[in-house]
């Protein structure tokens, strides 16, 4: 669905049925705004594409508990990466037992509090940690199944690799029959494998090759270390396309390469669990970062649009260097007609979180909005930064808005 058709409604801006000044008159700038409506309909897709698969939520593309209680009313399962991820996803009504929890330096109470939760899986990078889970098991007189991540050989053609070359995550391919094998287990249990190979994927060649991979590799480890495979945790990485010319992932492609990789290695895989874990894909195109334009100027043949919110708010278009979409949400039908450097009120250069954006020509008291800000921008931000107080999130549901996380020193 294209951009304009989720936040439109008689030509001027609209988040589930919500209108812009119903929601001005509700919350000042900058906020975060997200749309429940998109989240169903992404976790609806993937389900619809890959009913043999569990989806497991990435918390930490998104943790408010509101967006994470969508999910889990549709039976989402989570993957977390801290104690306090694990306790939002209880709190959002999500099974324990469909619950994974990774992260390279799981601490001891980490995993203690896994296992008291009783969730699905911890997933362990290393023979240290699955030697930690272990003696934590057997101190809780309570089983744990773990799975493996594998450091793989693929060479994914992506921004952020998570595999093939010298890692903090996983076993490597190459050592982790010996390396897991060589840990004797009593209390803790290897249920299987996890890869995670790429993040921000629109390949769906290589998502494809991926799967296959995973799926001999998964059997050929169960073979090495004469486990029962039960499940097989294939990561994430679904893209979305942030850049106005970036195509749409194409899931119809995956998913029927997906249907014939599993017939083919049915055999080895009957009664095995298949996870995938999306975050980025589930809520990235739900959300607004919603900023109020306070001055504008030229300089040297350029033109800035200096907002109440930036990089402090939100950091991600700065640092991971993504442009985001961005328009004019009071006047979103207008047609662009200006070059504009979109900037923030913070006292250094770097902080430009719309380089070059195309505009109608912007005035004081326009807002700003970024698109596909639902992932990784409120808890991936400087929100601290110059004390300038901390955006309000909010969520509007089936016509309905509700403020789900207050602001922080906005007066």
């Amino acid at each position: 669905m294209a951009l304009e058709e989720r936040f439109t409604r008689d030509g001027g801006f609209s988040a589930d049925g919500v209108r812009l000044a119903d929601i001005l008159a509700v919350q000042a700038t900058p906020f975060y705004l997200y749309a429940a409506s998109v989240i169903r309909e992404k976790y609806r897709r993937l389900k619809q594409h890959f009913p043999g698969f569990d989806v497991c939520y990435s918390l930490k593309a998104n943790p408010n508990l509101e967006v994470v209680r969508v999910l889990a009313a549709l039976g989402a399962g989570a993957e977390v990466s801290s104690r306090a991820e694990l306790r939002t996803a209880l709190a959002a009504g999500i099974s324990p037992g469909n619950i994974v929890f990774v992260g390279p330096a799981k601490t001891t109470p980490d995993i203690e509090a896994a296992i008291d939760a009783g969730v699905h899986a911890l997933v362990v990078d290393s023979a240290d940690e699955l030697e930690q889970v272990e003696n934590a098991a057997r101190q809780r007189g309570r089983p744990m199944s773990t799975l493996l991540r594998i450091n793989t050989m693929e060479q994914p053609a992506a921004q952020e690799k998570m595999v093939g070359g010298p890692s903090k995550f996983g076993f490597d391919e190459e050592t982790v029959a010996r390396d897991a094998g060589g840990v004797k287990l009593n209390h803790a249990q290897v249920a299987g494998i996890q890869v995670y190979s790429a993040s921000q994927s629109l390949d769906a060649g290589f998502i494809i090759n991926h799967i296959e991979y995973v799926l001999s590799l998964a059997e050929r480890l169960s073979r090495r270390l004469g486990l029962k495979l039960t499940c097989i945790d294939f990561g994430g990485g679904f893209g979305v396309p942030y850049n106005e010319a970036d195509p749409e992932l194409d899931l119809a492609a995956i998913a029927q390469a997906t249907d014939r990789l599993l017939d083919r290695h049915k055999p080895g895989i009957s009664d095995c669990r298949l996870l995938f874990e999306s975050g980025r894909y589930v809520v990235a195109e739900s959300g607004v970062f919603a900023t109020q334009v306070v001055r504008v100027k030229e300089s040297r043949g350029r033109m800035f649009a200096i907002c109440d919110g930036g990089m402090n708010g939100f950091s991600r278009p700065v640092f991971m260097r993504i442009s985001h979409p961005v328009r004019l949400l009071n006047r979103i039908a207008e047609p662009a007609s200006t070059e504009v450097d979109v900037c923030g009120p913070i006292c250094t250069p770097l902080d430009c979180i719309g380089r070059a954006a195309r505009l109608p020509r912007p005035e004081p008291g326009d807002i700003v909005g970024f698109l596909n800000a639902g992932a990784y921008g409120y808890t991936m931000s400087l929100l601290d930064f110059m004390s300038l107080g901390r955006p309000a999130e909010l969520m509007a549901d089936s016509g309905q808005l509700r403020v789900i996380r207050e602001p922080v020193g906005q007066t």
